[in-house]
């Protein structure tokens, strides 16, 4: 079996190439390509391969303007940082949509559900079975619920600055600075929070775009960043630095 990796940053793509290897050792990579232009050339040189492992945002741009030219016809699992192009993977003959940082155990579960679709039929019509796989929109948390000594408080996600971690517990602090303690896994929150407002910045913090107020350079290759009457500074970590300028784009 032949894989096409599309992917702009290295260690990305390396961390998928492992993968593939844990998984199958016998799995041919067949490129792996950081551009819509590149895919486009070698697509035309080399032609289809058994699937495709798909980044969104590339180094020219958002892949989908070249994938929905009907480029590729070979089946797609989209791995990205943004949990925002559901619809939009499933358009364009997507069949598993993992996001980053991607475990291994939704890896394998991703390439298992290829495994089965293929095995039904030889000749799948992968564009059509894209659309029968479809998830249905994701509604995004509009409020947080605090539960206080006093009772339960309900923060506006709208107006909340950052959501900080620290010994197990989750702080929420909105846009006055105030500082809202309650119980939750970051890992599951950020999944109910907007992309489009919402980034996680590093292992421990999570910052609404609408509230930075400065960013700045910080030593290896990280990001300082001044959030809205949030008296410490968060950076990002190395891993995240790339995905957080591309998402600020």
């Amino acid at each position: 079996m032949k894989v096409l990796i599309i992917e702009d940053e290295p260690l990305n793509a390396e961390i998928i190439a492992e993968y593939l290897s844990r998984y199958d050792a016998a799995i041919q990579i067949a490129a792996q390509l950081p551009s819509k232009e590149k895919v486009s050339a070698w697509i035309a040189s080399h032609g289809q391969v058994d699937l495709v492992f798909c980044d969104i945002e590339l180094l020219d741009g958002n892949v989908f303007s070249l994938l929905k030219e009907n480029i590729i016809t070979s089946p797609i699992i989209f791995t990205t940082a943004y949990n925002s192009f559901y619809q939009e993977a499933f358009d364009v003959n997507g069949i598993a949509y993992l996001l980053k940082p991607i475990r291994y155990e939704r890896f394998r579960q991703a390439m298992e559900k290829f495994q089965t679709l293929r095995s039904l039929n030889h000749e799948v019509d992968w564009a059509a079975l894209s659309v029968l796989l479809q998830q249905p929109q994701k509604k995004y948390k509009e409020r947080l619920m605090i539960k206080t000594t006093d009772g339960i408080h309900l923060l506006n996600v709208a107006q909340t600055v950052a959501i900080l971690s620290s010994e197990g517990k989750l702080n929420a602090y909105d846009e006055k600075g105030k500082s809202y303690e309650f119980r939750a896994k970051l890992s599951d929150l950020i999944s109910d929070l907007d992309p489009k407002c919402f980034f996680q910045i590093n292992r421990g913090e999570i910052i609404n775009l609408n509230f930075i107020e400065k960013i700045e350079s910080y030593f290896g290759d990280r990001l300082s960043l001044s959030m809205k009457n949030l008296k410490i500074k968060l950076v990002t970590s190395a891993s995240v630095t790339a995905e957080f300028r591309k998402w600020l784009g």
